[in-house]
């Protein structure tokens, strides 16, 4: 029974990635959706039993910078741990004037808005936030959806409908922009990352054939930290006509307050510029800042707000009133940036490969999964809790830790990370 095969398969394997389970399916044949759910679940319980299952852990205390971790998974993990896989960069989930707002908001408001933007499920506040959100990103308009992957996934599926329209994509792009052009079956060809002089060609090469080409990229990709050539690609629009799209997940409120766009003065040149309110407005929600005429498209068009419950009247004051505080506290960002380039240089000092980032969000590059498996339960065991970034999120030749900086973070914190990474990779010949 071709199962069999694949149980045969996971057996040989210490440690085995689940991005692969799909791929060893189907080299054998199973295609039943109970035998592919039997198969993935019985590689659960082997990570579980091998300490590599991460799946179902959870922080009781909420997002912070510590604090302690258990698992559904096994009831016996229970550790206090320094916590390197949380995106509130600025740790505004925290500030009491964020949760206040939040919490007064509830209070007026209630706690759900019930109902799609559409239908009228938007209220002073979000209206409020889509025009804050326009000017600090320097746009005509903006326009929210409940999350960051349904902008993305939302914009694209509108921006699909246009015409024969391409999408070129930096392979690094976000899971949300991927599924946004897989799932709508969009035209769409990849880049590798950074390539300026792929995209040029993509671009000579295909410029006459389509209505419509979308260059899409993210500012700071989320994966690796490292930032888009955005100024390259910019002067490319002198010579080819295409939309481009930015996703500034990553960038908004760390670099000037609207991101990177608005940091290197290219906003103009930036059709469709695209974030997330989870990160470093310690919020929930996504936006879309853009022409009026391309909102009232995604207004009409973007499945994913018309039919999709809106954020949060508590999300919509909590995200206004970081922003207020972003504008109004320089010091936060340059806090984070001094601890994000002390953590950098001392894992640098240490020998270890951090690749091109310059971002708060900081890669350890492993490049064996294995030995990414033995050094993440070791980190684990000394209190250190960090995500390991396996297949299919990189290739399985680019494994890595992902240590994300946030401003909750302390230099003795930092310190004693940078202390037990040096030790252990020296143990485990990383270093």
């Amino acid at each position: 029974m071709a199962v069999e095969n694949v149980l045969d398969i996971l057996k040989a394997f210490d440690n085995l990635q689940l991005g692969t389970v799909r791929q060893k399916c189907q080299i054998n044949g199973v295609n039943s959706i109970d035998e592919i759910a039997k198969i993935y679940e019985l590689t659960r319980q082997k990570q579980i039993e091998l300490g590599q299952w991460g799946y179902e852990n959870y922080t009781m205390q909420g997002s912070n910078a510590s604090g302690l971790i258990r698992s559904d998974a096994n009831q016996e993990i229970q550790k206090n741990c320094i916590i390197w896989s949380i995106n509130h960069y600025l740790g505004l989930n925290r500030h009491p004037q964020v949760i206040a707002s939040a919490t007064e908001a509830t209070q007026i408001y209630g706690t759900g808005s019930g109902t799609s933007a559409m239908s009228g499920g938007h209220n002073l506040l979000h209206k409020q936030l889509e025009q804050r959100l326009a000017k600090v990103m320097k746009k005509e308009a903006a326009i929210l959806f409940s999350t960051g992957f349904t902008a993305n996934f939302g914009a694209i599926t509108a921006l699909g409908k246009c015409g024969k329209t391409l999408f070129l994509l930096d392979e690094e792009c976000h899971a949300s922009i991927f599924d946004g052009v897989k799932l709508n079956s969009c035209n769409y060809m990849i880049f590798r990352h950074n390539r300026i002089s792929e995209l040029r060609q993509l671009l000579h090469t295909y410029s006459s054939d389509f209505d419509n080409i979308l260059v899409l990229v993210e500012s700071v990709y989320s994966m690796s930290g490292e930032e888009a050539l955005l100024q390259e690609i910019v002067k490319l629009k002198k010579e080819y006509k295409f939309y481009l799209f930015v996703d500034e997940a990553h960038a908004f409120g760390l670099y000037e307050v609207g991101g990177l766009c608005s940091q290197l003065g290219i906003t103009e040149d930036v059709d469709f510029i695209v974030t997330t309110l989870s990160k470093s407005t310690a919020s929930i929600g996504g936006v879309v800042a853009c022409s009026r005429e391309f909102k009232t498209l995604f207004q009409a068009e973007a499945t994913a707000y018309i039919f999709q419950a809106a954020m949060t009247p508590g999300d919509a004051a909590a995200a206004l009133q970081a922003l207020e505080i972003i504008e109004s506290e320089p010091l936060l960002r340059e806090s984070l940036w001094e601890k994000t380039h002390y953590f950098r240089k001392g894992l640098k000092t240490s020998g270890f490969d951090t690749g091109k980032g310059t971002s708060p969000i900081i890669s350890i590059y492993i490049r064996n999964v294995d030995l990414l498996y033995r050094f993440s339960k070791i980190l684990f065991e000394h209190n250190i809790f960090v995500t390991p970034i396996t297949y299919p999120a990189v290739s399985p030749s680019e494994v890595r830790f992902r240590f994300i900086v946030n401003n909750g973070h302390t230099y003795d914190q930092i310190d004693h990370t940078l202390s037990l990474l040096t030790k252990i990779g020296k143990q485990l010949g990383v270093i």
